[in-house]
């Protein structure tokens, strides 16, 4: 399997998940947010990495 095959199945899967993966980041920004603060620039990066990540809105 190459490079290619694995980057799209990937993707493909990020797609078929989205929701398990939007919520693991939301979980991930509130564990960072409850262990330096700065909640508001946390909450705003993930939601930028949710917006980039296949499946994203």
């Amino acid at each position: 399997m190459n490079f290619d095959e694995i980057k799209n199945k990937a993707s493909e899967l990020l797609e078929q998940n989205h929701e398990k993966v939007d919520a693991g980041v939301d979980q991930a920004a509130e564990f960072i947010a409850g262990k330096f603060g700065h909640e508001d620039q946390v909450k705003s990066v993930a939601e930028k990495a949710k917006d980039i990540l296949p499946g994203g809105e």
